[in-house]
């Protein structure tokens, strides 16, 4: 009963709205209404209508179920894609980015993973992990995940010609730090979480730190690298001196890996069935999602069609990445409707006789 609340309530607003425009318009429309009566009805309406918006957002946010990981801390994952060493130079600036935009909104955010390709420049990063470790950071920055991809001229462009490059953003739930938490579906011993491994699944391989860093790489083996065998998922962690720390931060990883694997593969099968019955694919994680135009100094979001001028403030994590956050998320409601009623139509074309 109290997910059908605020739905119920969202629902009596509505149709009290709709019903008072109703009454206001047949005032409107009725000749032996006096011009005094006739002055209020056209300013009531003019009130009423400003809050139409609203109510059609609250109302849609209500049907909308909610997110199973909404309330979890969460992960943000950046590798870098196409256009070689620039790539990893984006991945620092995309870091830099949510780390500020971290820091301004007062989401804890704690870096678990940087590695940095050997001999290569400290600027361009192979793979970082970002632990936003704040109750619900998964439902804030879920919206971030896909491809991101920058169109700028390199510092080693002798002619100033403008390289693309990419960088893939992953954003996963993270099972909270404090086990007196509760989070619902993050249940480690619950063979139905979706963060339940079996620990006879898990192969652990324990070695030497490797790559750049401090007296700890290639002394001693301290880096932990674990292998989900069923679905071959690896993730390897070195930073920590101590081995216990980069036990427990690998299978914190792991954990949200193999749970976002598995919410995906349930969105997938019915991400087909909608495809099948009404024609609504689903845009998944290598889809790219916004373009940074150093240039044109343009950020520009391919989801929501948002574009603004203003880049430097996106990259410092200001105001402007909050435009352009909240127009994805926007944007991501109305496909979530859009999910429902196809969902309906796909289980009435599924009972319909053949």
């Amino acid at each position: 009963m109290g997910e059908l609340s605020p739905v119920a309530k969202a629902v009596g607003e509505w149709d009290a709205t709709t019903k008072s425009m109703a009454e206001l318009q047949q005032l409107l429309h009725d000749p032996s209404t006096d011009a005094e009566l006739r002055t209020l009805a056209t300013e009531e309406i003019e009130q009423t209508s400003s809050k139409i918006p609203t109510l059609i957002s609250v109302l849609q946010s209500t049907l909308i179920p909610t997110d199973p990981f909404a309330a979890l801390p969460c992960l943000l994952e950046i590798r870098p894609g196409a256009g070689g060493s620039e790539a990893g130079i984006f991945v620092g600036d995309l870091l830099r980015m949510y780390q500020a935009y971290c820091k301004r909104q007062g989401l804890r955010a704690i870096l678990v993973k940087m590695d940095s390709p050997a001999k290569c420049s400290e600027d361009e990063i192979q793979e970082e992990i970002l632990e936003v470790d704040s109750p619900g950071a998964y439902e804030t920055l879920k919206c971030e995940a896909g491809v991101h991809r920058v169109q700028r001229v390199p510092a080693t462009e002798a002619q100033g010609r403008t390289h693309t490059s990419a960088a893939s953003v992953l954003v996963l739930p993270s099972f909270p730090e404090h086990e007196n938490e509760d989070f619902g579906t993050a249940n480690l011993d619950d063979p139905a979480s979706d963060f339940y491994i079996n620990a006879q699944d898990v192969r652990t391989d324990v070695m030497r730190a490797r790559g750049a860093g401090g007296q700890h790489v290639n002394t001693t083996d301290s880096a932990i690298r674990l292998t989900h065998i069923p679905t071959n998922t690896v993730v390897s962690i070195q930073d920590a001196r101590s081995q216990h720390k980069n036990r427990q931060k690998a299978w914190r990883v792991l954990r949200s890996k193999l749970a976002q694997a598995r919410r995906d593969a349930r969105e997938d099968e019915k991400a087909q069935l909608r495809v099948s019955v009404v024609g609504i694919a689903r845009m998944g994680r290598g889809d790219k999602i916004r373009t940074y135009n150093w240039g044109q100094q343009r950020v520009t979001d391919h989801r929501s069609g948002f574009t603004l001028n203003n880049l430097g403030d996106v990259l410092e994590g200001g105001q402007s990445l909050d435009e352009v956050m909240d127009s994805v998320k926007a944007w991501q409601k109305d496909r979530e409707v859009e999910a429902l009623v196809a969902d309906e139509e796909a289980e009435a074309a599924r009972k319909k006789p053949r």
